[in-house]
């Protein structure tokens, strides 16, 4: 009996510690903002293409732009984020990335819109690094998986948020005033998160010296530049950049060209289909939620993500080739969203099992520049689909990638292992 209360007495809690939630609550805001804004272009594409006399191609280039810019930019930061203030770094590169969008609005050529998607892009390289830097530091190994559902949810509803947000203000007023107005509120959060950064800053650990007369100098903070590089040049984390990358390219065409796509392939409108691409991110969020309590409580994410994925890509398929109304099309969506938040978790949990202690920040950047990479690849392909070719073939490329993911997240883990 004495034994068995000693032992509860030390089990950690299930719940999140008040300085736990803290961390989390700030992260996941940044984060939030960090989906929307790179969403903010898709929903209004027809009359960005109006104002600057482009096509779909075009504004997919300037899409590309920006996440091309994320995947240079990440694994540079991620090694200054094992070294320095990840949550300082996390605040500028939010208000950085609020400006650039703010200046969307102003700008008066689709030229000028490339330099602004490149700002933006290189921006938004801090927050994958810096917010798994600060939630794998701070959050007790036993509560992790939700600490990251949070994380994959706070992205969902910025991409949810992004289509309806957008369509609605440019109704009420214009796109000069929606992109400032967007731009704006995201500077005022990166103020708030700069000025009260060290309340989720990473606790530093001091190793103690092996004896007294020891002359040899401490290993800097985060290691050595070529310890990093040795370790992102390993098989497992290439493989994992492999899986990010197509990951990224699977679900982009869903998320980016469904409210262009579908209008033209069934007789929907932009705003309901707009609507149902909403209902799929929120079910995305709740499936996050159920995805982290299923990682922490069974231990087994590879199953759930494996079943989950093959049933995503045969849901996805059907977007091309069975007649929707907006009910059927909105319930398709609700199963897939729900489905593809429960793999994020997953996703994530296997990049911090590859991750040596102290080198998260550059290993997240090092994958999730992976991701970068299929978000700059999935707006040139597509909306070359879109210029020249049937719509379909955007959500059956999509499926198929679905399925080419799971084979790489399976090799993956079997690498890790």
């Amino acid at each position: 009996m004495t034994a068995a209360a000693g032992a509860s007495a030390t089990e950690p809690s299930a719940e999140l510690s008040f300085a736990e939630f803290q961390a989390v609550s700030l992260v996941t805001s940044a984060h939030f903002m960090s989906h929307f804004y790179q969403l903010v272009l898709p929903p209004v594409f027809g009359m960005m293409a109006a104002r600057h006399g482009v096509g779909f191609t075009e504004l997919g280039v300037v899409v590309s732009t920006f996440a091309i810019a994320t995947s240079i930019a990440q694994t540079p930061v991620g090694f200054l984020i094992d070294r320095l203030s990840p949550a300082r770094i996390l605040a500028l590169g939010l208000g950085l990335l609020g400006l650039s969008v703010a200046l969307y609005g102003l700008a008066p050529s689709f030229w000028m819109l490339l330099p602004l998607a490149a700002i933006g892009g290189t921006a938004n390289a801090v927050f994958h690094p810096a917010d798994y830097a600060i939630l794998s530091a701070r959050v007790h190994d036993k509560r992790i998986g939700r600490a990251f559902s949070f994380h994959a949810i706070s992205g969902n509803l910025g991409w949810a948020a992004a289509p309806a947000v957008m369509l609605g203000l440019t109704a009420l007023t214009d796109l000069t005033t929606t992109f400032l107005a967007v731009g704006a509120f995201g500077m005022a959060l990166a103020t708030y998160l700069f000025l009260i950064a060290g309340r989720i800053e990473p606790k530093a650990t001091v190793a103690a010296p092996s004896s007294q007369s020891s002359t040899k100098a401490p290993a800097p903070k985060g290691g050595t530049v070529d310890a990093g590089i040795a370790l992102l040049l390993s098989r497992p984390v290439l493989m994992l950049f492999a899986f990010q990358l197509i990951y990224a390219i699977a679900f982009g065409g869903v998320r980016n060209f469904s409210v262009v796509a579908l209008p033209v392939i069934w007789d929907l409108t932009a705003e309901a289909v707009a609507g149902a691409l909403s209902c799929y991110l929120l079910a995305a969020s709740v499936g996050n939620l159920a995805g982290g309590y299923l990682a922490d409580k069974t231990g087994r994410p590879g199953t759930v993500f494996t079943i989950n994925i093959i049933i995503i890509s045969g849901l996805v398929a059907s977007l091309g080739y069975v007649p929707m109304s907006i009910g059927l099309l909105t319930g398709v969506l609700l199963v897939a969203g729900g489905l593809q938040g429960s793999l994020m978790p997953a996703r994530d949990m296997l990049v911090r099992q590859i991750a040596p202690k102290g080198q998260m920040g550059k290993l997240f950047g090092f994958t999730s520049s992976g991701l970068a990479l299929g978000n700059a690849v999935t707006p040139v392909a597509f909306g070359w689909v879109m210029d020249n070719a049937d719509p379909r073939i955007i959500f059956y490329a999509s499926a198929g990638c679905m399925l080419l993911a799971l084979l790489t997240y399976v090799e993956t883990r079997r690498q890790a292992k």
